[in-house]
């Protein structure tokens, strides 16, 4: 009952509170509602002000742009109207013309081209020369114990081989060969070369350039060799004038000449002006310059200067030899050498014998075995037998021309077995 009464009291009273705050609640609600309405309404119409006042300030900013740009046309129309008033300006008008001349003529003037050293080129053409007959010299050792006209038979493929390989390699390619490297030269082609430009400019070689180069050079210079032996061989030029081979054989033999003429004009020609070495490089317009053209041409006279002492000390001796007696000096030297004297012995043996008549003729058959055994060997040419004995004064034989090309050439000549002098000579025979 107690428990029933409490939950009567205590309802009623939650019922209560709860319409209470029910009835407080709703008004509030309304309130903040209003409130919330209300500031978007101002925030709208915040915006609207905002965007008003952003459109007119770049309204103004639009203003002041067109105003800024109105007074730079009139600064500038203003400035315009006094520089073309100025006298600056008219002096510039009257020259401009002639300024327009000068620099035409600027440009079509041709910058100055580096002369080529010629003797640059012409040793760079023997080093080129000394280089193959090095590997020809090496490559012929191969064919040592071949046949001997095997090499002659072959020389022109030989030399076709070798030339092409180094050709293969130098100009081929690095465009100049190994003489022009050493001389600081390489090739250019003049035909594409633009004279404005300057000469430092470097055109290479094209391909053709290089083929017809290789042709003409290396196997020009074989097929001419090839045909000159075919027609000597076959006996071309010994047939009639009317017949074909022997027009043939005038007619190789005049374009030979020509060649040789037109070489010998442009050797000329390259002496003048330094251009093209050989008729082969003008045709294909292949000019030699400097491959590196700021290198200086470093030239060591080293070797120079020793060979001129050697040629001049040679050319010396080949004028002094002439002039100095050598067998005068050689038999002044063996008669200081030389102290016994055979004649003298001689002589002094047969005074001291000339009492005794045996004695006399042991001395004679002596004498005679002497001059028989010297019959066998000329003491001056050595030769074997004495050719035309004559006797000298100390009666020792020698040949006719030895003994007596001796005393013309040296009037006081010693016989080279006695030392003794020399100054008449007669024939010998057994019965002297």
């Amino acid at each position: 009952m107690v428990d029933n009464n409490i939950n009567n009291n205590i309802l009623p009273t939650t019922n209560t509170t709860t319409t209470t705050s029910t009835n407080t609640i709703t008004p509030v609600l309304n309130i903040l509602d209003n409130n919330n309405n209300n500031n978007n309404i101002n925030n709208n119409n915040n915006n609207n002000n905002n965007n008003n006042n952003n459109n007119n300030i770049k309204n103004d900013i639009k203003n002041d742009k067109v105003a800024v740009s109105n007074s730079n046309v009139r600064s500038s129309s203003s400035s315009s109207v006094s520089y073309e008033n100025s006298d600056w300006n008219k002096v510039y008008n009257s020259e401009r013309e002639k300024l327009h001349e000068v620099n035409k003529q600027i440009l079509n003037i041709k910058r100055p081209s580096t002369s080529i050293v010629r003797v640059s080129q012409l040793d760079s053409a023997r080093l080129d020369e000394e280089i193959l007959d090095l590997l020809r010299s090496q490559f012929m050792k191969i064919f040592t114990f071949f046949k001997p006209n095997f090499i002659h038979n072959f020389q022109p493929e030989i030399n076709l081989v070798l030339k092409s390989v180094i050709y293969k390699l130098s100009i081929f390619n690095l465009g100049t060969t190994y003489g022009n490297q050493l001389q600081n030269l390489t090739y250019r082609n003049e035909k594409a070369f633009d004279p404005i430009r300057g000469s430092d400019q470097l055109n290479k070689l094209t391909m053709r350039q290089k083929w017809l180069s290789g042709l003409i050079n290396i196997g020009g210079e074989w097929l001419w060799t090839r045909i000159n032996r075919y027609l000597i061989n076959n006996n071309w030029s010994e047939h009639p004038p009317n017949d074909i081979r022997k027009k043939f054989w005038n007619f190789l033999n005049f374009a030979e000449s020509a060649y040789k003429a037109l070489a010998l004009l442009n050797f000329l020609t390259f002496l003048y002006n330094g251009k093209y070495v050989t008729l082969v490089n003008r045709i294909l317009h292949m000019r030699l310059v400097y491959a590196h053209p700021t290198l200086s041409r470093n030239i060591s006279f080293e070797y120079m200067n020793r060979l001129l002492v050697w040629h001049g000390f040679t050319e010396f001796i080949l004028f002094i030899m002439p002039l100095i007696n050598i067998d005068r000096i050689k038999s002044f030297l063996y008669r200081l050498l030389i102290k016994t004297s055979f004649g003298n012995n001689n002589n002094s043996n047969t005074s001291a014998n000339n009492s005794n008549p045996l004695q006399q003729l042991q001395k004679q058959q002596l004498l005679i075995q002497q001059q028989q055994m010297a019959l066998a060997k000329c003491p001056i040419c050595m030769n074997d037998p004495i050719s035309m004995p004559y006797s000298a004064d100390c009666g020792h034989l020698f040949c006719y021309y030895c003994i007596k090309t001796s005393c013309m050439i040296d009037s006081s000549f010693t016989c080279p077995r006695c030392n003794s002098l020399i100054s008449n000579i007669k024939r010998f025979s057994i019965q002297d």
